[in-house]
């Protein structure tokens, strides 16, 4: 992982970076918060060490962007800062090739199946594919129940919320498709709110 501090928002009073090894180092994180916390002219910090983001909200008349970056890296002895623009993160090479090309595990699952979906064709002379056989599969296992038990039982709360994540996926496909990822800036304005990994320094709650 390259250490570097990443600018991922800049305004006059907030600042949000990305230090990707925070990750794995919480005692780091928590010990940046209260020591970004003690400089003067910052009211509110918060790390989040399962994302690496650090968001500092400063009075910009005493503590510009300049400044907080010069503090962070001062605190943690990393020197190179990269600022929008001048080279996306490794870590979001990775995220933007998963969103384009599917995940790693979602692309190896996807290989498998194919395969035997080929084998299944083969064998039946390609008058049988996965899909169909897992249709009437279930079809099948449904009548089986319901000739078992007399009664047709409503199903399970999971059943439902996965149709319902299916209905929408298939119903609102081009909405999907057309929407961006907020990889880059964190949702576009980086304010997102405090999530319960975020670290703060003690006495100062948002």
């Amino acid at each position: 992982m390259r250490t570097a501090i990443y600018v991922i928002h800049a305004s006059p009073g907030r600042t949000r970076l990305r230090l990707p090894w925070l990750r794995h180092d919480a005692k780091q994180a928590t010990s940046l918060a209260e020591g970004l916390m003690r400089v003067e002219g910052v009211r509110e910090v918060q790390v989040r060490p399962y994302t690496g983001s650090v968001l500092c909200i400063s009075d910009p008349q005493e503590l510009g962007v300049e400044g907080v970056l010069e503090e962070v890296r001062r605190r943690t002895g990393v020197d190179e800062v990269l600022r929008p623009g001048e080279e996306p993160p490794e870590e979001e090479q990775v995220l933007l090739r998963a969103l384009s090309e599917g995940s790693g595990v979602a692309r190896a699952a996807s290989q498998f199946f194919k395969g035997v979906n080929l084998d299944l064709l083969r064998a039946t002379e390609g008058r049988m594919d996965l899909g169909v056989l897992a249709a009437m599969g279930f079809a099948v296992a449904g009548a089986a129940e319901v000739a078992v038990t007399g009664r047709v039982s409503r199903p399970p709360w999971f059943n439902l919320a996965w149709w319902a994540f299916r209905t929408f996926a298939t119903l609102e496909g081009v909405a999907i498709q057309n929407t961006p990822a907020p990889v880059r800036n964190n949702g576009g304005n980086g304010a997102s709110p405090p999530g319960p990994d975020a670290a703060r320094a003690p006495g100062h709650d948002a």
